[in-house]
């Protein structure tokens, strides 16, 4: 038994945690400290053991103690850790960048061009991540499944601040405790939780050369057993764009030509919120409830131009319009968290529930007026387009998940857990175009929808971990089944149900730790990819002789992934992580092309339609290497090349290929508390089946320059795509066309944002406070702000 005080005050220390050990630093028991500061460990074995007391705002206490009868230490006077914060502020900072030989996560607080954006922004500087023009994010140039802090989300990348972001766990392979889907793994965005004791936060606002402007705060309370947090963000994004589409028209006895050219802007403006709290309800039993808010709208408008062209590609007739959309959206997300852990260090139970909700509204507006090249308006072939559509939907999704660990001995443990999500998807679009004969706007049934999709995944996973001498190995096996409905409510029996029982998603890795710091690893997993519910949408999106839609007969991608890694680590100064991998994957999901007719308006038009479909296979061979160095002791450079060959088939159509991706990025610490960032990558061109994207670069340059005694106090100045060559270009072939496509979004963008940190940690700050309350003439202690 014991006393735990604080040696300033002489105060009594509660819930600080206080733990038992053997010689081997291995746990006996542990507890929390009561609110009188006691503590007392029963039924302990007469020995040698270390005494060892933990509790943030104080230094770690350690004590050589000998147990006879019984334990009786007495009076234990706990230090401020002023000083000791002082010299982690300096010298043990968390790097950018950390490997691991099953994961790797890059540290969202060291990266500065990220700074006032979205989760997109991040994931652009992640190592081995790519993101296109649209925000698609891909991973060895395969699709990852993306989770918010483990769970999956009805967020989008661009309705997550990066201010809220932790980290970003990459997990190339994951073994069967995770998800099977994700045909090259697992991107895992961590939002930020701050446990510290006392009254913590962050206040940081920006603005860029677009006109984008942010503002957030984040804020903690911490006493006793009671931890709440909440914190704000405004996003307001500008980002102006520019597209054009020249396409060669193949007809039986001509050749025609199409010159389309958009410019407007897309708008990105919403709120997200969180507010929640940590129950330590005593050293074993943890309780944690939060409850999340994102709102907004994301309008793209856009004035379009369009040029018919003939065989000699001389303009024949051109039209001119608008093509704008506008997106409001709601989301509500609410999570519930338990986790206990045992005497027996290691052993754990964790039990969560996430409900996510989704409320949308959509309207669209869109004419095209045709003219000769007089000026004089035209009516052929086709009459004037003239529409506006307007829509709602929703979408619910549940997770509920239970893991329990166990080990066995030091080198050996079984994990198991329980899993269920159900998502519910409604949406609804109603698209009205003018009949010039009678004036009026009808229903157009083909740009209309009413569509309603269920989706429900049950997953139970098991797996042994062991080792022998240098020799390591984890087994484990994931099973899932899952059920699909579709139904297009608005077309007569337009409707299907898909049901996969149970599907087995095995997973093996073998490690050997060699002398020196570093091992190799071989392991294997079964991945699946679900279609993205917007994949199954069969409505029909139009835009001047191009469409798009879904395809409600899509189905999952089975991937067997293989991969050998080599992680080495030099004095903690150097890593290298080196891999090579395969991945065959059936039922490839891809977007494929034809030439087709439709009914528009009572029109027909001749449009190139895109949509995804099953490809027969696609085969991906290729190798990725990591490099993470400290060159100085203020300068940090990693370096990631992927390099793959791939190759495709799809509807008797195959293309092939060697691409390649790398990026670098170059942290510096500079005199008078200023950090330098440089980053930048480089995409080769991407293999599709009736064509393929050109190559594309990006560097990012940021500096941020921390001011006062505390560095509490920052501005950052970062610089997005110096040489603004971010864009989109890629060519398509199908039987009657050729198309060139080209994108660019204002990507060159100076931002400017200034952080304040403020607060203190006070383990008994609200006691202070009632204490001086009652002391008439008391002052605050120094604990001030």
């Amino acid at each position: 038994m014991g006393k735990l005080l604080d040696e300033q005050s002489g105060k009594p220390v509660e819930y600080a945690s206080v733990a038992l050990l053997n010689t081997d630093s291995s746990v006996v028991t542990g507890m929390l400290s009561k609110g009188n500061g006691d503590f007392d460990f029963s039924a302990i074995k007469p020995g040698s053991y270390i005494l060892k007391i933990f509790f943030i705002g104080y230094q770690t206490y350690f004590r050589n103690v000998t147990v006879k009868r019984s334990l009786d230490v007495g009076n234990i006077k706990l230090k401020t850790s002023a000083t000791a914060l002082q010299t982690v502020e300096v010298v043990g900072e968390k790097p950018a960048f950390t490997m691991e030989i099953d994961k790797r996560v890059f540290n969202v607080d060291k990266n500065l061009a990220s700074i006032g954006g979205t989760a997109t922004d991040v994931l652009r500087q992640v190592p081995s991540v790519n993101v296109d023009i649209d925000g698609n994010v891909s991973v060895r140039n395969g699709s990852p499944t993306i989770f918010v802090d483990g769970r999956p989300s009805t967020l989008t990348l661009d309705q997550i601040p990066a201010d809220a972001i932790a980290n970003i766990e990459v997990v190339t392979n994951p073994s069967a405790k995770y998800d099977a889907e994700g045909m090259s793994g697992i991107l895992n965005i961590v939002l930020k939780k701050n446990r510290k004791a006392g009254i913590n936060g962050l206040v940081s606002a920006g603005i860029s050369t677009t006109g984008s402007t942010n503002a957030g705060v984040d804020l903690n309370i911490r006493q006793g057993k009671i931890n709440l947090f909440a914190n704000y963000n405004l996003r307001d994004r500008r980002s102006p764009m520019r597209q054009h589409l020249f396409r060669k028209n193949l007809g039986a006895d001509t050749t025609t030509y199409l010159d389309q050219y958009q410019e407007g802007d897309f708008g990105r403006r919403f709120q997200n919120g969180r507010l929640g709290f940590d129950w330590f309800i005593d050293n074993r039993n943890t309780i944690t409830v939060s409850q999340g808010i994102t709102a907004g709208d994301f309008n793209n408008l856009n004035s379009q131009t369009t040029y018919d062209l003939d065989e000699h590609q001389s303009r024949v007739r051109y039209g001119l319009g608008r093509n704008d959309s506008r997106h409001g959206f709601r989301n509500y997300t609410t999570q519930i968290g338990y986790k206990r852990t045992f005497a027996k260090e290691g052993r754990e139970l964790t039990a969560d529930f996430t409900y996510n909700r989704a409320n949308n509204t959509n309207k669209n507006d869109y004419d095209l007026q045709y003219y000769d090249m007089q000026g004089n308006a035209s009516n052929s072939p086709n009459q004037p387009e003239l529409r506006y559509g307007n829509g709602k939907g929703n979408t619910t999704y549940y997770t509920g998940q239970i893991d329990f660990v166990n080990p066995i001995n030091e080198k050996s443990k079984i994990e198991a857990g329980l899993r269920t999500t159900s998502r519910t998807f409604n949406n609804v679009l109603n698209t009205f175009g003018k009949d010039f004969a009678t004036g009026e706007f009808l229903l157009d049934s083909a740009l209309s929808n009413d569509y309603h999709y269920t989706e429900q995944i049950n997953a139970a996973y098991a797996s042994y971990t062991g080792a022998f001498g240098d020799y390591g190995f984890q087994a484990g096996l994931r099973a899932e089944q899952s059920y699909y409905t579709g139904e297009m409510r608005n077309v007569k029996d337009a409707a299907y149900n898909i049901d996969y029982p149970i599907s087995l998603f095995p997973s093996l890795y073998m490690t050997r730790k060699f002398k020196g710091d570093h091992e190799l690893q071989l392991n294997y997993s079964r991945r699946i990819q679900r279609p993205w519910f917007r994949d199954l949408l069969p409505n029909i999106e139009y835009n001047a002789n191009s469409a798009r839609r879904g395809n409600p007969a899509l189905k999952p991608e089975f991937t067997n992934s293989f991969e050998l890694s080599y992680l080495k680590d030099f004095d903690r100064k150097h890593n290298i992580l080196a891999s090579v991998y395969f991945r065959n994957t059936n039922n490839a999901i891809t977007n494929f092309n034809v030439d087709t007719t439709l009914v528009l308006d009572g029109q027909e038009r001749q449009v190139v339609l895109s949509y995804p479909i099953n490809a027969n296979q696609r085969n991906t061979y290729g190798a990725e290497l990591t490099v993470r160095n400290q060159i100085t002791k203020g300068w940090d450079i990693t370096t990631n090349l992927n390099v793959a060959q791939t190759s495709i088939e799809a509807e008797g159509i195959s293309n092939q290929g060697f691409v390649w991706f790398g990026k670098v990025n170059s942290n510096t610490k500079l005199p008078w508390s200023t950090t330098l960032q440089v980053t930048g990558e480089y995409e080769s061109r991407q293999i599709n089946p009736q064509g393929e994207d050109a190559p594309e670069y990006q560097i990012d340059v940021a500096l941020k320059k921390d001011f006062f005694k505390k560095k509490n106090f920052s501005v950052a100045l970062a610089l997005n795509d110096i040489f603004n060559t971010d864009r989109d270009l890629s060519w398509t072939n199908t039987t009657f066309s050729q198309s060139e496509r080209y994108r660019k979004r204002v990507s060159r963008e100076l931002r400017v944002n200034v952080s304040w940190r403020f607060g203190k940690m006070d383990a008994n700050i609200f006691k202070r406070k009632r204490n001086n309350d009652n002391n008439e003439g008391g002052d605050m202690g120094g604990d001030g702000f």
